[in-house]
Parts: C-alpha cells; structure tokens; sequence
C-alpha cells in the first residue's frame, strides 16, 4: 500500500541518475524532512520529466516533493532487521530558499521602525487624519 503526500525537505548529497532497463532517465536522492531530533531520511526516486530537472540538483539544495510514500523493510548487514520511508515521485522542484528557512547571512537586514518626531506638545503622534 502506498499513500500520496507532498513535502519539503533538503538533499543530503548530489542526485544521482541513472537509467531503467527500458532506457528511461530515473534519479535518486536522499532527502532530509524536519530537523533536530525529528529530522526523518526520505528515499526519493524521481520518474518522467520530472527526472531531467532533479538530475540536476546537488547536496543541500531544498526541494519540493510530490509522489507516492510507503515504508519498506530490510535486513542490515548486521541482520537487524531495518525500515526506512520511500517515495515514487512525480513532481520534484528546487526551492528558493526562503523565511525562516534561509541562512543568516541570506536574511535581509530588519530595517528600524521610523519614528517620529514629537509633535509641537511634546506628543509623539497627531490624532489628525492626514487624507
């Protein structure tokens, strides 16, 4: 069973492409969803057209996924048993970063309040409609 979802995330290395049996362009990445202790790793596998714009993308860039999630199931080389998120996507798109998202040395400079003049009473606002 798999489920549609949608998300944001960040690469944790370059994408890599790679070619099906039938001659088709497919791109996998490995992306990052959340952060701190809730960051989860999402295998991603690009298909379509969609592919030839996530060929592209290299580590750290954020994207936005759409496809199909399912948790899959396998045994690590110690013989532990392991489950991990992947998803079949249809729709890959590099983000511009943005808000709270960005890095501090992207972020615009918070402009300061213009204030006011006190006005002739020592009142710093006018309580006249200035249209």
């Amino acid at each position: 069973m798999s489920i549609d979802c949608a998300f944001y995330g960040f690469l944790a290395r370059d994408a890599d492409p790679r070619t099906s049996q039938a001659g088709k362009l497919w791109v996998r990445l490995s992306v990052g969803v959340g952060k701190d202790d809730a960051l989860q790793w999402v295998s991603v596998a690009v298909f379509g057209k969609a592919a030839e714009n996530a060929a592209q993308l290299v580590k750290g860039d954020r994207v936005y996924i759409e496809g199909s999630i399912k948790i899959e199931s396998w045994r690590g080389s110690d013989g532990a048993e392991r489950h991990g998120l992947n998803v079949a996507a249809f729709k890959c798109e590099r983000t511009h970063t943005i808000g709270r998202n960005r890095p501090r040395d992207e972020r615009p400079a918070r402009e300061q309040p213009k204030r006011q003049a006190p006005a002739a009473g020592g009142a710093p606002f006018s309580d006249e409609i200035p249209f």
